[in-house]
C-alpha cells in the first residue's frame, strides 16, 4: 500500500518527495523508518505505555492556517544538495543524525533529549531552503517557546501546514491557550495522539 502511494505521489504524478509520509500513514505506530534505494525497513519502536502516553501529553499540534506547495520546497531542497551547497547538504546529514538522537531519547524516555533533538533538527531543517521558514513561522514558535514549549518544528516539507511543539504536560493548557489567544496568529490548536493502526484497506463484499 505505502510503495502504491509512492508512486502514484512520485512517478505518476510527479510531485517531488520521498517516501516516509506513505510509510507512516500506512504502518502507523512508532516507528524508526529506514531508506535503502527501492527496499524500505520499518522498525517498530518497542516503548512501554507510560512512555507513548508521556510523549503524546506533551505535543500540541498547531495548524498554521497557511497551505503550501510542498513539492516546490522540496524542489529546492533537492536542488540546493544536487549543486553541492555546502550548508544545506550538512543541514540534510544532520536531520538525518538528529532521527537518531530521537530514536535513542524515544527508548530511553528520555523527554529532555527528545526536545533538544526536536529544537536542533529544526535549525538544521531551516537551512536546507530559504522557504521552510518565514517570518509567520518565526514569530510563531517564539510565541509557544515563551510560553514554555521546550522545542517544535514544522511537519513536512515547511512554509506552512502543521507545526509540533514539543511542553512540560503541566505547561501544556497555559501553551494550549496562548496559542489560542493570540490574535496575531490565525491557525488552530489540536491535540495530538498516536494511532497503532496505519491505513486499512479491504475489499467490498459481493
Amino acid at each position: 500500500m505505502a510503495s502504491l502511494a509512492h508512486d502514484i505521489e512520485r512517478v505518476d504524478l510527479n510531485l517531488a518527495g520521498g517516501k516516509q509520509d506513505q510509510y507512516a500513514a500506512t504502518f502507523g505506530g512508532l516507528n524508526f523508518m529506514e531508506f535503502y534505494g527501492d527496499r524500505v525497513i520499518v522498525n517498530p519502536l518497542r516503548i512501554k505505555q507510560e512512555t507513548k502516553a508521556e510523549i503524546e501529553a506533551s505535543l500540541v499540534l498547531y495548524f498554521t492556517g497557511v497551505s503550501r506547495e510542498s513539492a516546490n520546497i522540496i524542489k529546492e531542497q533537492s536542488a540546493n544538495v544536487v549543486k553541492g551547497e555546502g550548508d544545506s547538504l550538512a543541514a540534510l546529514h544532520r536531520v538525518k543524525e538528529e532521527a537518531v538522537r530521537m530514536k535513542e531519547a524515544v527508548l530511553k524516555a528520555d523527554f529532555n533529549a527528545f526536545a533538544a533533538s526536536m529544537r536542533d533538527a529544526w535549525e538544521s531543517k531551516k537551512r536546507m531552503a530559504k522557504n521552510i521558514s518565514n517570518p509567520m513561522i518565526d514569530e510563531l514558535y517564539r510565541v509557544a517557546v515563551n510560553a514554555g514549549a521546550k522545542g517544535g518544528k514544522v511537519s513536512g516539507a515547511g512554509g506552512g501546514g502543521f507545526m509540533m511543539f514539543f511542553v512540560d504536560p503541566v505547561d501544556r493548557p497555559h501553551l494550549m491557550r496562548t496559542l489560542r489567544a493570540n490574535t496575531e496568529l490565525n491557525g488552530s490548536v489540536l491535540n495530538c495522539t498516536f494511532t497503532d493502526l496505519g491505513a486499512q484497506s479491504w475489499r467490498k463484499s459481493k
